[in-house]
């Protein structure tokens, strides 16, 4: 079955592609979430037109992004925390505090998804966080903790 995306799809494909795909996969999961619907002549059209926009928005996009990965390669987040006697954290790092400090430093609108943390900082030091600002910019962003003893 011949299908449009109408959203972009993370790892399979973005707005305005045309892709062929099993019954059941548009069936249960591209069309109830509004992701895709079937090619017809008209739409295969609709979607020419959308790939041309798609191209110049994506080169707009990663204009941006090369400006943010130059901001964000001399930043580094500054956390304090509570430690215990062998530099571990009370509590974490995660995400959530991770991009709310980026945004503040950066001013940067950010989504969690962009950071690609393993698990959450738990120990006082430097730590490389990767974040993901389009499919081919990623960046390193230098994390310091520093440890607060009680």
């Amino acid at each position: 079955m011949e299908i449009i995306l109408t959203k972009d799809v993370d790892k399979f494909g973005k707005r305005g592609d045309v892709k062929t795909v099993e019954n059941g996969y548009y069936r249960n999961f591209l069309s109830p979430k509004g992701l895709a619907f079937i090619a017809t002549p008209a739409r295969l059209k609709w979607a020419e037109g959308l790939q041309a926009q798609s191209v110049k928005a994506r080169e707009e996009v990663a204009k941006k992004a090369e400006e943010y990965k130059k901001k964000l390669e001399k930043m580094t987040l500054v956390f304090e925390a509570k430690t215990t006697d062998k530099d571990t954290l009370y509590g974490s790092i995660g995400e959530k505090e991770l991009v709310a400090q980026l945004e503040k430093q950066a001013k940067i609108k950010f989504d969690k998804k962009q950071l690609k943390l393993k698990e959450a900082i738990k120990t006082v030091g430097m730590h490389n966080i990767k974040v993901k600002l389009t499919d081919d910019i990623t960046v390193d962003l230098k994390v310091e903790v520093k440890g607060v003893k009680e």
